[in-house]
């Protein structure tokens, strides 16, 4: 069965009662289009068959073309009827990325291609490496999409574009999701490992299947991964060269430990839980030595306050301010004597419950020389003068646990006090804490025991609410905890490294402030860790003496086993294999036997910091790095520590930072909550794909360009859905033009001088869009990008140029220069919007492209990546034509207010006006009164006359308008000119092949369509 079906793609604006539409025939089991004699059809009414043999009775639209003039016009046929995920504006099942653009446009081999072919400069943009522990995000999504976006424009622009995909193989994300219901202890290291980069192998697989599906141009087959042995040899080599300028050092120091990870962490790996409780306690402290003013046998305490009771068997110093000032208070009943500073003596006197008498009041400088009584040994510790301690928070008197605090730890380094370590790597107590604790790891059950051996010394217990640090992978509690540990010294690269930072632009510049505090102020970087799965720290220890045998022969050969075999060895090879004997012969250095191998791998931000090494190469600076907010203190910093460590130099020119994705309420994704947005299921839909059908990936694409650097950016099906309008809006556009370009008699392109008036200020306007368009992907500026496309096609090109061309394009004699000349506008304007948003809509534009008609398309050339980008004559940059056309706008705009709904295609107009603005106007139309002129195109009526003179008698019949517009003068300014414009009802009768109101008889064509019929155009 045959059946009549409207392609409505091919018009934009949305129809109207005098829209041309186009009619394909589809045939009975057949998706292909083929065309038949056009006629005109009018939305919304029944087709008449009789005028139509072999089309269905009921299909939509009429048909009023008589058979004798069929095949007479000219209308817009394509068959571009897809997009990726997108029919009719409405999601579909439809997978153009490998059915259409794979095979035909060439987008697996793009990457090579250009960088075989493209002659300009390098553009290098290093991909900050995703971790592969899972399935894709839409975080990856927002950041895979805007890397491929800066890459495709800079292909376009004819760059060599340098992009190696990456991925983050190693850390215990990898390791915990590898060994889940494995039993992690009962395995070796060897077996973890296997199972650790099984995991993170598929997981590569699967995140890379889905960057391809999203169109991001790269060569997949040869990314670069953080456990393959070259690229762990390199950073083997990054790391002894550190070693030997001496920025890296080993170390007893206070680091974040885990205890559910049993393992140190740097601060970019903790985040900070809000809600946290913990218990905190008041705890008095009795004086030993008191300060000399106080002159007394009574007892004289001072009191504490902490949050971490577990810490008190390991107090070895209270700390002071000497600038604070501190208050001896007694109590009434027992003479006790307490110690605290003046703001906290309200609070003491509710603590104990007891009222208090002031007994004098002292600067902390007088606390020199006191010391105290451990609560629980009795020990004598000092009272000890320390910077960090603030007036207003707690009681002005600290408790210092050197292994427990980074403040605590230096205090006591400055005062040459030897440093105890109370907790192993088990976060279980050791000897020193007491019999009572040995062996018992942190938590309540110690806090009790704790809290239970101080006795009265215990003043307070209470629930404490606030922010408490976590391991960001096991969402636990983690303690700090001194432990050997190899450490990068920051500070010692700090000044050069904020020299560096000078020269890197970031975008957006709201976040310069980010790079300034990127570096902090903190004084190392913690790079060892507890754990297998990574690359090993390839030290051997003496075992006596425990000292680390770091020398280069040892290294390099180690580094050698590496690059051949991957850094498992490190667990599978003997110590003989992995330290010779002929080379602690070398050095004199003793027997293999004498040494153990150690235990430790790299933090996981030295594998992704050294990966400039790797990917780039020594000497290299990317143009971008492009990551979240979240690097500043992660990626970036790593990255720009070693770099210039070892290059003196930042490995990026430019930081370009999106932001973190919510749903569109606002929230943090989260499964529990159900919110969570699968991009796979954004592109491709759902199994049940009558309930979620796929948009495409070119919407989820839009969705990333809009997002941009947003710090915060939404998704959701709200959103999703405004998008698919939003893109669905500017296909219509494209396709309108792409239909006119693409009819079989289109002809040859004019010469700028040759068209007409609303044509060059068409091209005008592609002019300074195309100049913005520029800027925003220099600036990095996607969704200022869309919203001026957007405009310029739904304002300048549906609401105003393509509702006046019709006319001139269907109905014009087939090689007129005025059809001609709005084909050659309307070519320009598709060709430049194609090529502004090929970057961001690759999937569309390809689709696109590859329906060009053959003479507007590079012979041979399968893609539009590989034809360059829009080179815009400069004559185009005219803004003369603005000022020609000025008043003629400002009349348009005026009539169709005054008609509103009415057809202006059914009145007769005749322009009264002053001298000056009727030589405007004549600039448009010559003659006394045309159907044909420009200017009666722009004001789309039945025919415009102009006259000087006015009506001496105003039928009753007619309408006058009356208004000003401002014609552009010489000197810059414009002048207000008056004008009367009378409408009335056209007296000529509706052409049946242009229908438009020319025809001086009903039953014949107007003159002008005579006269096409006459040259014999088919």
């Amino acid at each position: 069965m045959t059946t009549a079906v409207v392609d409505q793609f091919l018009l934009a604006p949305p129809c109207s009662e005098s829209s041309l539409l186009f009619v394909t025939i589809i045939g009975a089991g057949s998706a292909s289009g083929t065309a038949v004699p056009p006629f005109f059809v009018f939305p919304g009414k029944r087709m008449n068959s009789d005028l139509w043999k072999g089309a269905s009775p009921g299909a939509s639209g009429t048909i009023f073309q008589p058979k004798e003039l069929s095949g007479c016009i000219s209308l817009a046929f394509v068959k571009w009827v897809q997009c990726d995920g997108l029919k009719n504006g409405i999601p579909c099942k439809h997978w153009t990325h490998l059915t259409f653009c794979t095979p035909i446009c060439g987008f697996a081999g793009l990457y090579d291609w250009q960088l075989r072919n493209n002659t300009g400069p390098e553009f290098v943009l290093h991909d900050g490496p995703p971790y592969a522990n899972g399935a894709p995000h839409v975080g990856h999504a927002i950041n895979k999409i805007l890397k491929d976006i800066i890459n495709r424009y800079h292909v376009l622009r004819g760059d060599r574009v340098h992009y190696i995909p990456g991925w983050d193989c190693h850390g215990l994300p990898i390791e915990l999701k590898a060994l889940q219901g494995r039993g992690q202890l009962r395995l070796t290291p060897v077996q973890v490992r296997e199972e650790a980069k099984k995991f993170a192998e598929s997981s590569i697989q699967a995140q890379m299947k889905c960057f391809s599906r999203w169109g991001v141009m790269a060569d997949w087959t040869a990314p670069y991964c953080t456990f393959h042995p070259e690229y762990e040899a390199t950073q083997l080599e990054v790391f002894m060269q550190l070693l030997e300028k001496g920025y890296i050092y080993q170390d007893v120091m206070p680091v974040y430990w885990s205890p559910s990870s049993r393992t140190a962490l740097a601060e970019s790996e903790l985040e900070y839980n809000s809600s946290h409780v913990s218990t905190s306690v008041y705890v008095r402290l009795l004086l030993r030595v008191k300060p000399a003013f106080i002159n007394t046998d009574k007892r004289v305490f001072a009191v504490i306050w902490t949050t971490t009771p577990w810490t008190l068997p390991a107090t070895q110093a209270v700390a002071y301010s000497e600038n604070i000032r501190y208050m001896c208070m007694e109590e009434e009943d027992s003479s006790d004597m307490y110690l605290c500073e003046d703001s906290f003596v309200e609070k003491l006197q509710s603590i104990l419950g007891k009222k208090l008498q002031n007994v004098g009041s002292f600067m902390g400088s007088d606390l020199h020389g006191v010391t105290y009584e451990h609560p629980l040994t009795n020990e004598e510790l000092p009272f000890l003068a320390g910077g960090h301690v603030t007036a207003n928070k707690g009681t002005g008197l600290v408790h210092t646990a050197p292994s427990h605090g980074h403040d605590d730890f230096q205090l006591a380094k400055s005062h040459q006090i030897d440093i105890e370590v109370f907790l192993d790597d088990n976060s279980c107590y050791t000897d020193n804490a007491g019999q009572d604790l040995v062996g018992k790891p942190v938590g309540k059950e110690v806090e009790d025991i704790v809290l239970e051996k101080l006795g009265d010394m215990l003043l307070r217990k209470e629930a404490f609410t606030h922010s408490y640090p976590y391991d960001w992978r096991t969402k636990k509690p983690v303690i700090i905890r001194t432990s050997r540990q190899w450490f990068i010294d920051t500070r010692a690269l700090h000044q050069q490294a904020s020299e560096c930072l000078q020269d890197v632009t970031i975008f957006p510049s709201s976040l310069a402030s980010s790079k300034a505090a990127m570096l902090g102020s903190r004084s190392y970087w913690c790079i060892s860790r507890q754990r297998v799965w990574g690359v090993p720290i390839p030290v051997f220890y003496h075992r006596q003496t425990k000292q680390a045998l770091t020398s280069r022969p040892i290294i390099e050969h180690i580094k050698t086993l590496v690059a051949k075999e991957g850094s498992g060895i490190w667990w599978s090879l003997s110590d003989e294999e992995l330290l010779p004997q002929s080379l602690l012969d070398q050095l004199g250095a003793g027997k293999t036997a004498d040494y153990e191998r150690g235990q430790d791998i790299l933090d996981i931000w030295f594998d992704s910091g050294s990966s400039w090494a790797a990917v780039l190469g020594a000497g290299k600076q990317a143009d971008v790095y492009l990551e979240g907010t979240d690097q500043f203190g992660g990626w970036f910093l790593s990255s720009l520590l070693t770099s210039v460590a070892l290059q003196g130099k930042a490995p990026y020119k430019s930081l370009v930072v999106h932001g973190f994705t919510m749903d569109e309420n606002g929230r943090k994704m989260s499964k529990s909550l159900g919110n969570v947005v699968d991009p796979d299921i954004v592109v491709n839909g759902s199994k049940n794909q009558e309930k979620t059908p796929g948009y495409g990936a070119d919407v989820l694409r839009w969705w990333a360009a809009v997002s941009n650097l947003q710090s915060h950016s939404s998704i959701g099906t709200t959103k999703l859905e405004n998008i698919r309008a939003e893109l669905y809006s500017c296909r219509t556009t494209l396709r309108f033009l792409l239909g006119n370009i693409s009819c079989k008699n289109e002809g040859p392109l004019v010469h700028y001088d040759s068209l007409w008036p609303q044509d060059k200020y068409m091209l005008y306007q592609l002019y300074q869009l195309a100049s913005k368009i520029c800027g925003f992907y220099e600036d990095f500026e996607y969704a200022k990008l869309l919203q001026h496309v957007l405009k310029f096609c739904n304002d300048d090109v549906s609401k105003f140029y393509a509702s006046i061309v019709k006319d001139r394009c269907y109905c014009s004699e087939e090689d007129s220069v005025p059809r001609r000349a709005s084909l050659t506008a309307q070519f320009h304007i598709l060709d430049v919007l194609t090529r502004a948003l090929a970057p961001i809509l690759p999937h569309l534009t390809e689709d696109l492209y590859q329906h060009y008609p053959p003479g507007k398309r590079k012979a041979d050339v399968d893609s539009l990546f590989k034809t360059g980008w829009f080179n815009l004559p400069s004559e185009w940059n005219n803004p003369e034509i603005v000022h020609t056309l000025g008043p003629v706008l400002d009349i348009r705009e005026h009539l169709m207010d005054i008609l509103g709904s009415e057809p202006s295609l059914e009145f007769d107009a005749m322009i009264f006006c002053s001298k000056l603005l009727h030589s405007k106007l004549q600039e448009l139309q010559p003659q006394h009164t045309s159907s044909l002129s420009p200017l009666c195109e722009i004001l789309q009526t039945a025919s415009t006359t102009l006259t000087e003179e006015p009506l001496m008698v105003i039928p009753d019949d007619v309408q006058a308008i009356n208004g000003i517009c401002n014609v552009h003068m010489k000197d810059g300014f414009g002048s207000p000119e008056k004008y009367v414009i009378i409408l009335k009802d056209t007296d000529r009768f509706l052409c049946e092949r242009c229908r438009r109101f020319m025809a001086d008889d009903s039953n014949e064509p107007c003159k002008r369509c005579m006269a096409v019929l006459a040259s014999g155009w088919e």
